[in-house]
C-alpha cells in the first residue's frame, strides 16, 4: 500500500496537557447549551458519522459523539475551537487515541485508522507515533484559547472558554 500520511481522513488529534478539561463539553456538561450544540451538529450531519458515514441503529440508541474540533497554531500558542463534528465511537476512539490506548483499545483504533484511510498497520502505527510526538511538543507550551467567530455568533456563551486558564495536568493524552 502506498498511501500518503500527509492528510488522512481520520487521524489522532491529541489534546495538549495544558488544555485538558478546557472544552465546551467540560464547561457546559449536560446543560441546555451543550445539548443544543450537539443537536445542531447532529442535524447538520444527518445523524451520521462525518468521518466514516456510520449511522447508528435506532434500536441501540445514538452512539454518535459530538467532537470539538480544535486547531492549534503552534507558533502563536493559540488553540481555537473551530467547529463541531459528529463521529461514531470507533472514529472517536482514533481521534482520542491517547485515551483509547490507555484503556486498552489500541488494536481497535489502529484497525479503524487502517480501514478509513486505506493504510497498512505499519502506516497507521507511524501516524499514531507522529501524533504522540506532536502531542509531546505541544504539551510543553503555554496556550491561549480562542473560539471561531461563527461559533460565537451561534453560541455567544462560548466566550467563557476564552476566559479559562490552561494548566498543566499529569496523566495520559486524550
Amino acid at each position: 500500500m502506498n498511501v500518503s500520511l500527509k492528510d488522512p481522513k481520520l487521524a489522532p488529534h491529541l489534546v495538549p496537557k495544558p488544555l485538558w478539561g478546557k472544552s465546551a463539553f467540560r464547561l457546559f456538561g449536560r446543560r441546555t447549551l451543550w445539548k443544543q450544540m450537539r443537536t445542531d451538529a447532529l442535524e447538520v450531519a444527518h445523524h451520521t458519522c462525518e468521518i466514516c458515514g456510520d449511522t447508528p441503529s435506532p434500536i441501540c440508541g445514538d452512539p454518535l459523539n459530538c467532537h470539538e474540533v480544535w486547531v492549534y497554531d503552534d507558533k502563536r500558542g493559540k488553540a481555537t475551537l473551530e467547529s463541531l463534528r459528529i463521529q461514531c465511537s470507533k472514529c472517536d476512539a482514533v481521534v482520542h487515541m491517547g485515551r483509547t490506548v490507555a484503556h486498552g483499545g489500541r488494536d481497535a483504533a489502529i484497525s479503524q485508522l487502517c480501514k478509513i484511510n486505506g493504510l497498512s498497520t505499519k502506516q497507521a502505527e507511524k501516524l499514531y507515533v507522529r501524533a504522540m510526538a506532536t502531542w509531546a511538543k505541544r504539551s510543553k507550551k503555554k496556550w491561549q484559547i480562542a473560539v471561531a467567530q461563527h461559533l460565537l455568533e451561534w453560541y455567544p456563551q462560548l466566550i467563557q472558554l476564552v476566559e479559562l486558564k490552561p494548566s498543566r495536568s499529569p496523566s495520559k493524552p486524550s
